[in-house]
């Protein structure tokens, strides 16, 4: 099987700003350090993930160890879909027209297949809309038809005290509706970006408020490197209970 050009996270950040997805495949030298903030989302979506799988206990980890095991992982998964071994896969890996998509957890149910995918926040946003929507087109195009798809999140209203009841702690929501709006719109950027990966010099992109939204870029530090650090967007990390009581759960 080929290797990808295109993964889920990938795929979000060329929605952003093409030159950073350029500059991140091309010249990740020039990436900025990770800040301590951007740490510590990291570990904590990892963690999150890991206690959503307890809505689903009793499921095979398909995580893959590294990334040269992304295509073989692909495989195995199907087979395992295929030969119906088990009824709940963590960490489940689909590839399709070289765009790669590593799923949080697939449930097979008495109609089908669901999916769920889980999120370290308090709600919903558009990007987690259009991530999902690349899921669900990298998912159903490699063979495989979902019943629905289904964003994970912290329930905002939930008391963070104590030792977490995971039933209580997330929330679902269908946001399959949404998810098949934005198949058009992710096979048309999918390709975009593939492009835009073919120059042979990054996008001429001014550094602006895209820069930040959705997600701080890491490569600012190249972009804004002219521009007084006066001028330059600020960013933030939020500091909610929940992350507080998150630190405390082993």
């Amino acid at each position: 099987m080929e290797k990808h050009i295109l993964s889920k996270s990938t795929f979000i950040r060329g929605n952003q700003c093409l030159k950073s997805l350029y500059l991140n495949k091309k010249r990740p030298f020039l990436r900025d350090r990770i800040s301590p903030g951007q740490r510590a989302k990291f570990s904590r979506g990892h963690k999150i993930g890991d206690m959503a799988q307890q809505l689903f206990p009793g499921g095979i980890d398909m995580r893959p160890k590294s990334p040269s095991q992304y295509q073989k992982r692909v495989l195995e998964v199907q087979h395992i879909i295929n030969t119906n071994m088990h009824e709940v896969i963590y960490e489940v890996s689909f590839q399709y027209d070289q765009l790669l998509a590593i799923l949080d957890i697939l449930v097979k149910g008495n109609d089908g297949w669901t999916a769920f995918e889980v999120k370290s926040s308090l709600g919903i946003s558009d990007t987690y809309i259009l991530d999902a929507a690349f899921q669900y087109y990298v998912i159903t195009n490699s063979g495989l038809q979902l019943n629905d798809f289904f964003l994970i999140h912290i329930d905002p209203d939930y008391e963070f005290e104590g030792q977490p009841e995971i039933d209580k702690l997330f929330k679902k929501a269908s946001v399959l509706d949404e998810v098949l709006k934005l198949q058009e719109y992710v096979k048309e950027q999918a390709a975009r970006e593939k492009e835009a990966l073919k120059l042979e010099k990054s996008p001429a992109i001014e550094p602006d408020g895209h820069c930040i939204k959705p997600y701080p870029c890491d490569f600012m530090g190249h972009c804004w490197k002219k521009i007084p650090l006066e001028q330059r967007p600020q960013v933030s990390y939020g500091s909610e209970k929940f992350y507080d009581f998150l630190k405390k759960i082993q």
